[in-house]
Parts: C-alpha cells; structure tokens; sequence
C-alpha cells in the first residue's frame, strides 16, 4: 500500500509540474504575440481584420448559458479581465485545480483536508478579479491622457468618433481597446449611445468612465463646449490620483505597522516547530487538532479581508 500511495504521489507531482510549465509556456507565448500586436498598432501595420478582432465582443458559451446568473458573472469577470477563456475553459481549470488540491490533500493531511483542497478551486476566479482589478487600474490611469488626445484632435477639427479612433491609434492597452471598440462599433452602424454605454457595462467600477460618458451624450443631446469639459474631466482625475497619492503617504506607517503585528502569529508558530517540533505535533496528529488549525487560518484569513476593507478610503 505505501508503494502504490508513492506512485500516485509522483504521479501528481509530475502532473503538476508539468501542467504549471505548460502554462507558464503559454502565458510567455501570449505575452510576446501581444506585444507584437501592440507595435503592430502603434505602427499602422496591422490588417484590418486583426484590428478589428482585438475589439471583438467576447460571446457567451453554452456553460455560461446553462449556468444562468452564475454565468452570467462568470462571463462579465472575463470580460473585465479582458481574457480570451470562455466560460466552459474557466470551469474546467478550476476543477482540475480543486481535484488535485483534494487528493493532495487527502494523501498528506486526511479526509479533513479534502475541503482546505477543494478551496484551491476558487485560485483561478480569484486570479481573474485580481486581473480585472489591475486592467481598470491601469484603464483609469491612462483615462486623463486619452481625454487631452481627444480634446485636441477636437481642436484640430476632427469629429468625435475620429477622436475615438486617435486615441486607438495612440494610446497604450488596454484605454486603446475600449475607445477603439467604440470607433468600431459606431463606424459598424450602432449608434455612440448604446456604443458608449457598453463601454460602461465593460468597466462598471470605474465611476469617472461613467461621468465622461454621460457628459458627452448630455453635450451631443444639449450641446456645449465639449473640449472644454473634456479638459475639467481630465483635471479632476488628476486630483483625484493626487488625492490618493497623499493618503497612502499618510497612512503607509500605520500599514507598515499592520503588516509587522499581521505576521507575529505566522513568525510565532515558526519559532515554536524549529525549537520544539513535538509542542506542535497534536495539530497535525490529531483530528480536532486538525480543525483547529483550520479554523484558526479562516479567521486568519477573514480578519485581515475586514482589516482591508474598513481600511479602504474612498476618494
């Protein structure tokens, strides 16, 4: 028996490994061929059809539609992730994620061990938030320039969907796709409204994206100086960055400090298993043991998601 739990341990690892080099393989591949999409752009020598794939519209999948609202949020992370997975492909990575976390588990801790396993499964949801996170990030950085391009190709005479188009031209990834697929789909006969409007449901956290949008359909439906509020935007999220900026510089003392008494108890528990190994031998020997153990790293871990939380400062 211990053999035969040998080979499968091998065999896991190896799996594993293999399939985290797979990856790391194919994320440096769509690296270098997005890279090479973005000098491409920047030097006007990209064909028509791959400009207009990569601001392609991602359709729903088959799981995405059975899963319904589940799905639908699903299919909206990716979205905002900007990712190329559909729904189907995302399910399947993360239950071969969780699959292998519970044997894992299941081989080294015990049958307890099969939930803390299956918990992996949720690694790569959470991946793609953290990425979507990052992109609106970025996107909202790169929002201030993009306005100043437009209100200067205005100035220059162009109209408003060129200026949509010069900031695709322009600009870096990702306010380039947004503002492109906007030029794409307005010059594709939908009307700036609706295009606009999903440009919004892309990036539904970014509250000043809403604002530009709903200045220039008010100033197309009323009229206005529309390079001028364009500039009054733009402005205002500089000060908004600028505004963040001081607060990190107020608070990062009292973060620094957080961090210190947050990796106490980690340090603590380190200490004790190098200088006395068999003070803690119960927690791994022992079911309730086991439990408490696991019950200690949830409220480790939902401790400091409320710390973070109560920390935030909106601007």
């Amino acid at each position: 028996m211990p053999a035969v739990i040998n080979i499968i341990i091998m065999a896991v690892v190896f799996t594993a490994i293999l399939a985290i080099s797979q990856s790391l393989y194919w994320a440096w591949i769509v690296r270098r061929e997005a890279e090479q999409r973005e000098i491409a752009r920047r030097l006007g020598t990209m064909a028509e059809d791959q400009f207009s794939d990569l601001f392609r519209d991602h359709a729903a999948d088959a799981a995405a539609q059975a899963l319904g609202g589940l799905g639908l949020h699903l299919q909206e992370t990716l979205d905002q992730a900007d990712s190329q997975l559909m729904v189907g492909s995302l399910l399947l990575r993360m239950a071969a994620i969780g699959g292998v976390g519970a044997l894992l588990a299941l081989l080294l801790i015990g049958p307890v061990g099969v939930l803390l396993g299956l918990v992996l499964a949720i690694i790569p949801y959470f991946l793609l938030r953290r990425q979507g996170k990052a992109r609106a990030r970025r996107l909202l950085e790169q929002l201030p320039d993009a306005l100043d391009l437009m209100a200067r190709s205005l100035q220059a005479g162009l109209g408003l969907n060129d200026a949509f188009r010069m900031c695709a031209e322009e600009m870096h990834l990702p306010v380039a796709a947004e503002f492109g697929r906007v030029f794409e789909e307005v010059r594709f006969g939908r009307d700036h409204r609706e295009a606009l409007n999903n440009m919004v449901k892309r990036n539904p956290a970014l509250f000043d994206l809403r604002l530009f949008v709903s200045s220039v359909l008010l100033q197309r439906e009323t009229g206005g100086n529309l390079i001028e509020i364009l500039e009054n935007i733009s402005n205002t999220i500089r000060q908004r960055f600028l505004f963040d900026a001081k607060v990190k510089a107020m608070t990062s003392e009292a973060k620094f400090s957080a961090y210190i008494l947050g990796s106490m108890p980690i340090m603590v528990v380190l200490l004790i298993a190098l200088s006395n190994p068999q003070y803690l031998s119960p927690l791994v020997e022992d079911s309730l043991g086991n439990m408490m153990v696991f019950y200690c790293i949830f409220s480790y871990g939902l401790g400091v998601y409320l710390m973070r939380l109560m920390s935030q400062v909106e601007a």
